[in-house]
């Protein structure tokens, strides 16, 4: 690093000429954190100091070469590091500030060709004013920041950045104080652009007048907020005050939609002196009251217009009045008619230029249409409260259903899928009880797969002609004493029940019952059983493809394929719980004579009955596969030489005694050769085991067929080949 040039008016003096160790000796003795990034964000150096004071973002444990950067899991602060690092490569000084600490970084260039990120630790002043001070921002109840202003290299102020904010700041915009401090103002809000707010406050800070004004902004969460903004100019920046006028915007653009209305009225304007004789009355007056002007003009209002009051009295009123100078309230009062009708009234008392009480003015509005529509008004809410209940529930029922469809999606068996029914339309239908039929593939009988609520209530099995909705093929509701009950419904089950017939591609596949006192929307049922249906149609279709990917269609055996990826998970288990492991290899002796002399459908016939008579000799636990064309594998879990032996020799003697039969004729005797290797200890590779046990296969056939070799009774020479 190249040290600063020292000040022109002391030329005798001379920098000394650092080296490296020499430098990062010093910065190694500084008592604040100091750390070097290169242009890609890799830690070249950090002091000792970084350790203690490094920004809590940064992960651990640091090293050169780490990103300095936040995880990525953190979205907010790894782009708000990532930007800082950018505008300092672009030449900017850039300050970072968390709840305790300032933390700056600077370009620095070594050479021509590089350039690095110097950053550093800058701790807030803790002395006792500016605590009160703080102290005293951080109580405001309005929205306080402190700003500098940041120039582009015309010296033109371009935006600003944040340096203090109070907790009503992060309330009111919905960022965490760590999330605004450092950042761009124009950044968070381009609107301040568009509406002349930033212009004003560049003018503030080039001029030094101060600002006040309106604006808008929109919050974290994309809620538009009113605001009235108080700026000052505090040095290189200014310092500002917001007041939330939101709620006051809402409330007066109420009143002006409520003026608009009462606009379409015309009000009764009435005028009296202190005797309460009518000396002025408008048309309004007439129309709301039905007595004409020369009928009141020159009485006293009371002889004709009786008012009740409601929360108050007349002489409570009339106290107010004279007290005040002006009363307002709501009451009723009487028409010619006799009717009652209510009113608002604003009562002012009239002064001359002394002061002193001249006369009275009301001016009365009819409310009835108010009243009305306010009545109107509470019963739209109440409607609107009960559609937003009910468009809640439906959305609650509407993601216990897609829940039900993920969950089905990942099920195996259908034992599983079952477990998974049962739970979802317990959830689905707590009101209710019911269960699931499916139809065995074939046939017209239903068996019971799923049941939730009373399971007593629920058939083990049944048939199509049981059920109506499954003969029309259309949903089947009854109620009490309304609609004929299928014959599969207990005659326990309660009041209502729904018989939903489950069809995939024009084929019945199954029945969904739903049973209670009051039935669910048809709409959920629908969806609830499309659900199930298409589901376990798509479970079985994915067990069907699954067992012909693994099976050889003419044996009904595991194919090779399935063979290439158990035996090594057979191998693993062995090897993990110490048992041993044997592997057969089998092959039909003289097969391809048999096939010329009885023809190939013979030799298909042989094939299906060897493969009966392995799944007759072998445990539940052993694989039998077809390995191609007449030879098989046997893969034996837990059988040891002498065992195999056994039983390997009296599968060959099964074989050789079954009597096989093709088109009403015997064929045979047939006989197989079996070469075999067990894995007891050691390493041992798939391929090894294979080529070994086709070794001892090779030496039963060449010693003359119709035997059982072991591959480790092979000579050294035989085992090799």
């Amino acid at each position: 690093m190249t040290p600063a040039t020292p000040p022109s008016d002391t030329p005798e003096s001379r920098w000394p000429e650092l080296s490296t160790v020499a430098a990062i000796d010093i910065l190694d003795q500084l008592p604040f954190a100091v750390w070097i990034v290169d242009t890609g964000y890799r830690l070249v150096y950090a002091n000792p100091a970084f350790i203690t004071q490094s920004p809590p973002d940064i992960p651990r444990p640091i090293r050169t070469g780490t990103r300095m950067l936040p995880d990525e899991s953190d979205v907010t602060q790894h782009q708000r590091w990532q930007q800082s690092y950018r505008r300092a490569l672009d030449g900017e000084h850039v300050t970072i500030t968390t709840n305790t600490t300032t933390y700056h970084l600077q370009l620095i260039t070594i050479d021509p060709v590089r350039q690095w990120i110097l950053g550093y630790a800058g701790t807030f002043p803790t002395t006792e004013h500016d605590t009160r001070f703080r102290a005293a921002i951080e109580t405001l109840p309005d929205p306080f920041g402190m700003y500098e202003v940041i120039r582009n290299p015309r010296n033109q102020i371009v935006d600003a950045q944040i340096l203090v904010v109070n907790a009503a700041m992060c309330q009111i915009t919905g960022y965490r104080r760590e999330e605004l401090l450092g950042q761009r103002m124009l950044d968070l809000w381009p609107e301040f652009t568009n509406d002349g707010t930033f212009a004003s406050l560049r003018h503030l800070v080039e001029s030094g007048a101060p600002v006040r004004r309106t604006t808008t902004l929109l919050d974290r969460h994309g809620v538009q907020r009113h605001i009235e903004l108080h700026a000052g100019k505090l040095a290189n920046g200014f310092v500002s005050i917001w007041r939330d006028i939101t709620a006051q915007q809402q409330l007066d653009q109420k009143i002006r939609q409520q003026a608009e209305l009462l606009d379409q009225l015309v009000d009764a304007v009435i005028a009296t002196d202190l005797d309460y004789v009518v000396t002025s009355w408008n048309r309004g007056a007439e129309r709301i009251y039905g007595w004409s002007a020369s009928e009141m003009i020159g009485r006293r209002l009371g002889e004709r217009i009786e008012t009740r009051f409601a929360d108050t009295n007349s002489e409570e009123a009339t106290a107010i009045l004279w007290q005040s100078g002006r009363w307002e309230g709501e009451v009723e009062q009487r028409r010619r008619d006799g009717q009652y009708v209510p009113i608002h009234s604003i009562v002012v008392l009239i002064r001359d230029k002394q002061g002193t009480p001249t006369g009275i003015v009301a001016v009365n509005r009819d409310i009835s249409e108010r009243r009305h529509f306010e009545q109107l008004l509470m019963k739209a809410n109440q409607r609107l409260e009960q559609a937003i209940v009910e468009a809640r529930r439906q959305t609650a029922e509407i993601m216990m259903v897609n829940e039900l469809h993920d969950l089905l999606q990942v099920c195996q068996t259908a034992t599983e899928a079952a477990e998974v029914i049962s739970f979802s339309l317990q959830r689905i239908f707590p009101r209710q009880s019911g269960y699931l039929m499916v139809r065995q593939a074939g046939t017209a009988n239903l068996n019971l797969l799923a049941q939730w609520g009373e399971a007593d209530l629920a058939p083990a099995t049944m048939t199509i002609d049981e059920c109506w909705a499954l003969r029309r093929g259309l949903i089947h509701r009854t109620c009490t004493n309304a609609g004929i009950r299928c014959p599969h419904i207990h005659s326990n089950t309660p009041a209502c029940t729904s018989c939903i017939p489950l069809v995939v591609q024009s084929e019945i596949y199954g029945l969904l019952h739903i049973a209670g006192e009051e039935l669910p929307r048809s709409e959920l049922i629908v969806m609830t059983g499309d659900t199930i249906k298409l589901a376990l149609s798509n479970l079985e279709l994915r067990a069907t493809l699954r067992e012909q990917a693994i099976i050889d269609p003419l044996t009904g055996l595991y194919n090779r394929r399935y063979l290439e990826s158990s035996l090594p998970r057979e191998l693993h288990r062995a090897q993990r719980e110490q048992l041993p492991l044997t592997i057969a290899m089998i092959d039909i002796d003289h097969f391809k004579q048999f096939n010329d002399t009885y023809g190939h459908d013979a030799g298909d016939v042989l094939l299906r009955e060897l493969a009966v008579i392995f799944r007759e000799h072998l445990r539940q636990s052993d694989l039998a596969c077809r390995y191609g064309g007449e030879e098989f594998v046997l893969i034996l879990p837990g059988v040891n030489r002498e065992t195999a032996r056994t039983r390997l020799q009296q599968l060959a003697n099964t074989v050789q005694q079954r009597r096989i039969t093709f088109a009403n004729q015997l064929i045979g005797p047939v006989t197989i050769s079996i070469g075999y290797i067990t894995y007891e200890r050691g390493e041992y590779h798939i391929t090894t085991l294979i080529q070994s046990a086709d070794a001892a296969l090779y030496a039963a056939k060449r010693g003359g067929r119709n035997r059982v070799i072991d591959f480790a009774d092979l000579p050294p020479d035989q085992g090799d080949e």
